[in-house]
């Protein structure tokens, strides 16, 4: 794979990405396996749901590097939309009580069937969905 350069613009946006989710783990205390397994369930439930009984279309779906960007991309925006909120906490670490406050908003925020009511999130899936 071709190594980018931190200073170009993908680089750039790689590394932010990368220093948003430290601090969402260090937040919520979660190992990066953690962090990534939540990620990829939601992924495969929110591909599951859209594409029960159509077993080749959610192969296509599921494997297809386009839909993958696109969900890591929303992934990100919803990620730097949580850190927005978490700016209300003044203290660091956070007690368990916030904690778990900001765990549920996370979970909720990233939960498949959310993203399914979600308009503007589904308008944008079904023009990736063109694309593939």
């Amino acid at each position: 794979m071709k190594t980018l350069s931190p200073k170009s613009h993908i680089g750039k946006v790689r590394k932010a990405s990368k220093d948003q989710k430290q601090e969402i783990q260090d937040l919520l205390m979660w190992s990066d396996d953690a962090y990534c397994r939540f990620q990829f369930r939601e992924y495969c439930h929110f591909v599951e749901t859209l594409t029960t009984g159509w077993l080749k279309v959610r192969e296509q779906i599921l494997y297809s590097p386009v839909f993958r960007g696109f969900w890591n991309n929303e992934w990100n925006a919803r990620d730097r939309e949580f850190l927005e909120f978490t700016d209300s906490f003044s203290k660091y670490p956070l007690d368990q009580q916030e904690r778990v406050y900001c765990m549920t908003e996370y979970m909720l925020l990233h939960s498949h069937k959310a993203l399914l009511e979600d308009d503007e999130f589904m308008m944008r899936y079904y023009q990736i969905l063109k694309l593939l």
